[in-house]
């Protein structure tokens, strides 16, 4: 149990930071440029956003271990999870968005490649807390 409460405020923690940055310093200029002010909470609604990820990191950490088989756990191996875990979760939302509201092309691109970058990076936590702190730890 401490294992899965470990990984998953990591992971957590790594996917909520990575979007900060994303949407305040990445893409925060091509926001302001390409999408309509109307479309946007200001300030956005932090606890809805958190609560997101709160729920995308039980997900994935929960998950893991029903796709990975436990001698294979790495850091590695969580990487890829992650990857496709972005891939899942965020292609056919923005695909959503973009067919409901007026966002650019472009920004299909960006999600999807700041999603595997950043669900990666979860998902490589995941991995490597499990591996690291096999049944014998916890």
């Amino acid at each position: 149990m401490k294992k899965f409460l470990i990984a998953w405020l990591l992971a957590f923690g790594v996917m909520f930071g990575l979007a900060g940055v994303f949407n305040t310093v990445v893409i925060h200029d091509f926001v302001v440029a390409n999408i309509k002010p109307d479309l946007l909470r200001t300030p956005p609604n932090m606890a809805f956003i958190m609560s997101g990820y709160v729920l995308l990191s039980l997900l994935m950490v929960y998950l893991y271990p029903r796709f990975v088989k436990e001698g294979a756990y790495s850091a590695r191996r969580g990487l890829g999870y992650g990857m496709l875990f972005g891939i899942v979760w965020l292609l056919p939302y923005s695909l959503v968005l973009h067919g409901a509201y007026q966002f650019p092309v472009k920004a299909l691109f960006f999600d999807t490649a700041w999603a595997l970058l950043e669900q990666g990076a979860g998902g490589a936590i995941i991995g490597f807390i499990y591996a690291r702190f096999g049944k014998q730890y916890f």
